[in-house]
């Protein structure tokens, strides 16, 4: 009982490791890669083999058939006599190949006897010959004549040594290969796990809460190395967009922070006099007031959502730029006015766009309008319309290069006290109306001032005017 118990815990255990092994990559990239140079070996050892042993067995079947069609020839063309001289004397000739013949009389070449049981050509049959005492292996056929029988066959001794030679070298050049293999392939299944490594190694820092773990990218820049960049590359826009997120929370708890408890002062206080002294619709009104710009807040941050995840319900149509233009600026009028601000307008001779024309609208209202809030009073803003979007330009305080990019995000502000008016939605709004047409937006340097170049991508040209240039005082 005991050996069939340990020969049945033996086999669980090596089952056991295959099913272990079959499961790593490293096991199934060995023995693909060890299977792959097995099989080149093995076709290229067969090809040699046909190019070499098989070569030189068929030369002497080939030669076996031309000396029997010769001699069949001969013997139905020759008398019996003369036949025998030519039979005798090519026998001798030949080296390579052994020639008998057999008739009535005797037998005549370099056998005493014909071997029994071998096959008429063209099968030829292996045959042990003894020559003085020395055993050699021949192999060959015999050919019926009209006075008798005729063998033709060659030494097979050689042919045999070469082909067990050329079958070890065979043997020990796939064991080699074999071993080759499974080293070579374990050591690049090593090398591929060393970097997949690296990757699950970093996953697993930033499951653990760290976002600022990175990839290693080496020098090698390879297939490794590309999918390493643009994983550290997503990470940094997953690390932006968690770092957004908290300040997108700080700012509306700070924003929202101060008006509704404004408002609950004000209706603690209301309800405290509410006995001696009515709520009026004045109040009431100042109150409603402080809900709306709340629930503005709250739209516009909707509203930004939906357009930049692509959910907004817009309709593309074929729209005038310029017209859009002339509707903003007489819309601006009234504030630029109120600081004596100087608006002027250059359009584009081509002025139709394909896009919505209301989300147009909003972006280039909303641009003008912060022209207006942060340019000095009798500052110079610029419309200017192009065929694929416009173009904004003011002289006032202008943004710091380092800050460009964060006032595109939602609720950033530059001050940070954040007292002055507005909520830090009108840039990130900008941004995603032109996203939403395909386009981007870029902020630049105007000396002094600052320059808003809105581009809309799925644009299209479709009618030619000359430029007109007004200013609006």
């Amino acid at each position: 009982m005991t050996f069939p118990r340990s020969l049945k815990q033996s086999v669980a255990l090596v089952t056991d490791w295959l099913t272990k092994q079959r499961a790593s990559f490293v096991w199934r990239f060995t023995l693909l890669y060890t299977a792959l140079l097995i099989t080149l070996m093995a076709v290229a050892f067969f090809v040699l083999y046909q190019l070499s042993v098989g070569e030189i067995s068929r030369s002497y079947q080939q030669q076996i058939q031309f000396i029997t069609q010769q001699q069949r020839l001969f013997n139905k063309q020759m008398s019996p006599a003369e036949y025998l001289t030519q039979f005798t004397n090519q026998a001798e000739q030949l080296s390579n190949l052994i020639l008998a013949y057999e008739d009535k009389n005797a037998t005549y070449g370099r056998l005493t006897s014909l071997p029994n049981h071998i096959t008429s050509c063209p099968t030829h049959t292996t045959f042990l010959v003894d020559n003085s005492n020395d055993l050699r292996l021949y192999s060959g056929c015999i050919e019926s004549l009209s006075n008798g029988r005729l063998l033709v066959a060659f030494d097979d001794e050689n042919l045999y040594f070469l082909q067990t030679q050329f079958l070890r070298a065979g043997v020990l050049a796939l064991l080699l290969t074999l071993g080759l293999g499974v080293l070579s392939g374990r050591y690049l299944s090593k090398q591929f796990l060393s970097r997949i490594k690296n990757i699950n190694d970093t996953a697993k820092i930033i499951q653990s809460g760290d976002l600022g773990a990175r990839v290693t990218v080496s020098d090698r820049q390879d297939e490794f190395d590309l999918l390493a960049g643009y994983i550290n590359r997503m990470l940094n826009q997953l690390e932006d967009s968690f770092h957004a997120v908290s300040g997108v929370t700080d700012a509306i708890a700070h924003d929202l922070r101060t008006p509704l408890g404004r408002l609950r002062l004000r209706l603690e206080s209301h309800l405290n006099s509410l006995h001696e002294k009515p709520i009026n619709e004045s109040q009431l009104q100042d109150m409603l007031e402080e809900l709306d710009h709340i629930l503005t807040t709250f739209s516009a941050m909707l509203e930004l959502s939906r357009l930049e995840h692509k959910q907004a319900k817009s309709h593309f149509d074929i729209v005038d730029i310029n017209h859009i233009a002339d509707d903003v600026i007489d819309l601006i009028q009234p504030i630029a006015q109120d600081k004596q601000q100087t608006l002027s307008c250059i359009t584009t001779a081509q002025s139709y766009i394909k896009g919505d024309k209301t989300l147009i609208f909003r972006a280039m209202f909303n641009t003008l309008e912060n022209a207006c809030k942060y340019t000095d009073s009798g500052g110079a803003i610029e419309l200017i319309t192009t065929p694929s979007g416009f173009i904004v330009k003011d002289n006032g305080p202008g943004i710091p290069d380092e800050f460009k990019d964060k006032v595109l995000q939602r609720l950033f502000r530059l001050e940070s006290s954040r007292t002055s008016p507005g909520y830090g939605l009108g840039f990130p709004l900008i941004k995603a109306i032109a996203q939403f047409h395909q386009g981007k937006i870029e902020l630049k340097d105007n000396h002094p001032g600052l320059q808003v170049h809105v581009t809309l991508n799925m644009s299209h040209p479709i009618e030619n005017k000359k430029d007109t240039v007004h200013s609006k005082p």
